[in-house]
């Protein structure tokens, strides 16, 4: 499972207070669910967006694909296009599944009346690794950069993580308005600003390999449990 503000909540209570919600926009518990739908106020950091655009390429990545194999009516195409799994407006929990890697039963019984299921697996699973390793690297990898500057912020350092709970409920007691501060919230702390101003410039928040380099999530079999 990916280290979500929820999950440290519930792993490392004496760090991360239950009453904390998502560090980029504020609104809402970090979650699984959130994390590809955060309405971050930074059009190029915002995981709403990329979200959308990632789901749309993976669906008509799997359309093009199973054309491919056989020639199939314009109904399939809107059929397919219609399934509640492309639904990312809401998005739709079967939208979020198959973000986290799994595919819901109504798409593969809708492919399965074209093609037999060692066809559907065999094309489809490639391509449904592509969409994760894109949402890891547009959307997870960006995140950790941005929460690793949040949790400075916050006091709260790589020894810290380290120690066990202490006397002191959480890391940074100075003022409880900054436990609930956003990076929306604290644009003007020299690591935000200095982020937030480069990627306005046109800059691309990879090449920071400074900041990258604090990751300790490695790209290799991605899963989004």
């Amino acid at each position: 499972m990916l280290p979500t503000l929820t999950t440290l909540q519930q792993r490392k209570p004496y760090l991360y207070s239950p009453d904390w919600l998502c560090p980029q926009c504020n609104s809402a518990p970090e979650d699984l669910n959130h994390l590809w739908t955060c309405p971050y106020i930074l059009p190029e950091l915002n995981p709403c967006l990329t979200h959308r655009s990632e789901v749309i390429k993976f669906r008509d990545s799997c359309l093009s694909s199973f054309l491919s194999l056989k020639s199939l009516d314009i109904s399939f195409q809107t059929e397919f296009s219609a399934l509640d799994c492309w639904n990312y407006d809401a998005p739709s929990s079967s939208c979020l599944w198959l973000t986290r890697g799994l595919l819901p039963a109504h798409l593969t019984a809708f492919l399965n009346q074209f093609f037999p299921l060692s066809v559907i697996y065999k094309t489809i699973s490639p391509l449904l690794n592509d969409f994760q390793v894109e949402l890891y690297g547009e959307i997870w990898l960006c995140r950790n950069v941005l929460f690793h500057a949040w949790e400075e912020s916050q006091g709260i350092s790589a020894a810290s993580k380290l120690r066990g709970p202490s006397t002191n409920s959480f890391p940074n007691t100075t003022s409880p308005q900054q436990h609930n501060s956003s990076l929306a919230s604290v644009s003007q702390d020299s690591w935000i600003s200095w982020i937030s101003s480069s990627i306005i410039r046109g800059g691309s928040w990879i090449s920071h390999l400074d900041f990258l380099r604090r990751l300790t999530v490695q790209p290799l079999r991605i899963s989004f449990w």
